[in-house]
């Protein structure tokens, strides 16, 4: 199997606070080491039957890589940064922060996402200029 050196983020579709992230995310990306897809996509359902674990069934953002298969929740947003490199490692200071403080700020935003922020219809379609990032 051929390993696949980039991260994969299975996000909420509908949600406008995840897409305006994700949005962010492909201007932020120069290397091209992020490759996004709605958690109800056909290949998020696809991948996910052929790589198997319950973690897909969480109300949260989920990654996976060849290093570190799945993560959820806060990790995957310090996951990103590690990708991203430059400034945005400056933020890993806050995984020094005990995992449940830093996954229960998360669920707080994650419960009220859609109370906050609203939620589409649909999963809005990409730039055309950052197809390529999407899976």
């Amino acid at each position: 199997m051929k390993q696949i050196n980039y991260l994969i983020i299975f996000y909420d579709g509908p949600c406008v606070l995840c897409n305006y992230w994700i949005r962010k995310l492909c201007k932020w990306d120069k290397k091209d080491l992020l490759k996004f897809t709605s958690i109800d996509s056909d290949f998020a359902n696809d991948f996910f039957s052929k790589n198997p674990s319950s973690i897909h069934k969480k109300d949260a953002i989920i990654s996976w890589d060849y290093q570190k298969g799945y993560l959820t929740e806060s990790e995957v947003v310090f996951r990103i940064f590690k990708y991203l490199k430059g400034i945005f490692k400056i933020f890993l200071i806050f995984s020094l922060l005990p995992k449940s403080l830093t996954n229960s700020f998360y669920r707080i935003i994650a419960n009220n996402r859609y109370h906050w922020f609203g939620k589409y219809a649909k999963c809005p379609l990409p730039d055309k200029k950052f197809t390529q990032k999407f899976l």
